[in-house]
């Protein structure tokens, strides 16, 4: 059973063995058998042509090599990862012996791991025989207990007659066929380099393995499909740090706004105790036209003005005068100050020519309630006549 499934990882490099931490599964894989065990084995797409195109190719012959990459622990779960092979170099005893590891066989793989992938370890090694005995089993077996031992090295063994492909660990003295494994799939720069330095990369890449081909299409529809959601992913942060940035600024202009409103209303506050009203506001200045050089009209000149006004003015009196001579005015004036309060249409003039019956007294009322300017008066200011 073939079943395609997708993980999350990091892909980044790291430790050869990590125990203790959540293991780093790779994001695109193709199950293949039964992997429900808690031992696991991971390989890397690169890595498993290479080794099949090694039995293939030359199926009548004898070959082996080892397996790189890294084992990953997490509690009960156990697995390894391959990421690289090297071919060993077995040179004319392998017709004779078949296959073996001997010193020079591992200096040379030494040499290859050091050039080629610096930080893998050796995880196992596989085998391509053209018939599988029992009798060569056992050959291979104490072949793997002699190199390879280890609870989670594993074996990898083709047989190229029968086209059977199976990896196996060492459980209880024997070497146990595994139900299934993973193959997965990332960008292997390494196994690339490596294979195109074996002159390896026709076989992989002729397009007469169609099984070859298909994976292929997959890792780049795959990569194609990873950049776009990294794409994707970019604009969305972009979007929403935009998004941000707009909010912050308009949320600082609104305060910038209510803090402006608050100082043009100190300012027109200040403006007002200024004047000498700290209750006026702007709306309450009425405007008083006065002639040119700052003299006020005579009492003819004034006279048809303090009529149109004289009504109005009367409502607006806080304290009433009744009409008394000129002898009982001046005497009202020493014994008691009268408050008027200003209303819509008000001068100084017609208060004065209303209260006094002239304009005589414009000068003294204005010096007497302290007011800068004789042409400005605010609704609702009171005015003391002396």
């Amino acid at each position: 059973m073939i079943e395609i499934i997708c993980n999350e990882e990091n892909s980044d490099k790291s430790k050869q063995v990590t125990r203790g931490a959540a293991i780093r599964r790779p994001k695109n894989i193709k199950q293949i058998g039964d992997v429900s065990s808690d031992k696991k084995i991971y390989i890397e797409d690169y890595a498993f042509t290479y080794i099949n195109s090694i039995a293939y190719n030359n199926p009548s012959d004898s070959q082996a090599g080892v397996l790189l990459g890294e084992n990953q622990t997490d509690g009960d779960e156990k697995c390894v990862f391959i990421k690289g092979i090297i071919k060993a170099k077995l040179g004319t005893e392998v017709e004779e012996k078949g296959v073996y590891f001997n010193e020079n066989v591992w200096n040379g793989i030494y040499s290859d791991v050091e050039k080629y992938f610096p930080d893998l370890s050796v995880v196992g090694w596989f085998a391509a025989i053209p018939e599988v005995t029992p009798e060569r089993m056992m050959k291979l077996k104490k072949i793997h207990l002699d190199n390879f031992a280890g609870a989670m090295k594993t074996f990898y063994l083709i047989d190229t007659v029968e086209k059977e492909e199976n990896f196996y660990l060492y459980e209880n003295g024997e070497l146990k066929k595994q139900k299934g494994y993973v193959c997965f799939y990332e960008r292997n720069y390494e196994m690339q380099e490596y294979m195109l330095e074996r002159r390896e990369r026709s076989s992989c890449e002729d397009g007469q393995d169609k099984v070859m081909k298909s994976i292929r299409k997959i890792i780049k529809e795959k990569e194609e499909i990873h950049e776009q959601k990294k794409s994707a992913r970019f604009m969305y942060g972009v979007s929403a740090f935009m998004v941000v940035v707009i909010l912050v600024i308009g949320i600082n202009l609104m305060n910038n706004y209510q803090k402006m409103k608050k100082f043009d209303k100190s300012i027109s506050s200040l403006m007002v105790q200024m004047s000498g009203n700290d209750n006026a506001t702007e709306e309450n200045i009425v405007p008083v036209n006065r002639l040119e050089g700052g003299v006020y009209p005579t009492e003819a000149e004034t006279e048809s003005e303090s009529a149109s006004v004289s009504a109005a003015s009367t409502e607006n009196v806080t304290v009433t005068l009744p009409q008394q001579t000129e002898e009982q005015t001046v005497a009202a004036t020493v014994s008691e100050v009268k408050v008027y309060t200003v209303k819509a249409g008000d001068t100084i003039m017609g208060i004065c020519k209303k209260y006094y019956g002239d304009t005589s007294k414009c000068n003294e009322v204005i010096s007497y309630n302290n007011i800068k300017d004789g042409n400005v008066l605010y609704i609702g200011q009171q005015i003391k006549l002396p």
